[in-house]
């Protein structure tokens, strides 16, 4: 009962993370084509303020719970955090840098389509890959998916197989729809390496915290040197 229990929890939030701002416009019948740009942005804030509102009520006594735990224990996570950091970075560099040199008609899609949208609209960029992208993918491809590898398998192997599983659904998510070319899902490697970082460092602590604030460090400094200096 708990493994249907933790595999629909999955499937929900998951289809609600792709849907949840379609909702009210079905509910309310919106037509957000007749909408300001201004307006565009406050209704998209307020649906992902909205979902992270369900999911942390879903979670909270946990999430409250691990907070604590968090601030309480900050600069032990914080080293071991930076630790994992910097392998996956590593890795993540080096890969983006290989497949850019050696496939070059090779686009990662994500990556333009984040930077377009931050040149547009950087204040609201910011919220969402720095504080909404970070709490919602964490609690979804790394909590979620640990607690389904679990109930099937809790031994010595099931620790890899989440890894390798979380990290590799987290790298699809953030390429299927942004492909050109079968040579884009190249950057699937990428995102896999920081991926497995987030799900190793979680795996090690059991506090989705210490992933949830080195997501948002690494998205939010990416979104500011972007809007700063342009890289």
């Amino acid at each position: 009962m708990n493994r249907i229990k933790t595999i629909i929890t999955f499937i929900i939030l998951l289809l609600l993370m792709a849907v949840f701002p379609y909702i009210p416009i079905e509910l309310f019948h919106i037509n957000i084509d007749n909408l300001s740009m201004g307006m565009k942005i406050l209704y998209n804030f307020c649906c992902d303020l909205g979902f992270m509102i369900i999911v942390f009520m879903f979670y909270r006594n946990k999430l409250v719970t691990e907070f604590k735990d968090y601030f309480n224990n900050f600069i032990s996570y914080f080293n071991l955090s930076f630790k994992y950091y910097i392998i996956g970075l590593i890795i993540m560099i080096v890969s983006n840098l290989l497949i850019s040199n050696f496939f070059s008609s090779a686009v990662a899609g994500n990556e333009e389509a984040v930077r377009g949208l931050i040149h547009l609209y950087p204040v609201y960029m910011l919220f969402s890959t720095a504080i909404y992208a970070p709490f919602i993918e964490e609690i979804i491809f790394r909590r979620s998916i640990k607690d389904i590898i679990k109930s099937f398998n809790d031994d010595k192997y099931s620790k890899y197989i989440y890894i390798f599983i979380s990290g590799f659904i987290f790298a699809l998510m953030h390429i299927i729809g942004q492909t050109t070319s079968y040579l884009d899902y190249l950057f699937i490697i990428p995102y896999l390496s920081l991926g497995m970082a987030f799900a190793a460092l979680y795996y090690r602590t059991d506090n989705i915290f210490t992933t949830i604030m080195l997501h948002a460090l690494h998205n939010g400094v990416t979104v500011l040197l972007y809007i700063f200096l342009g890289v």
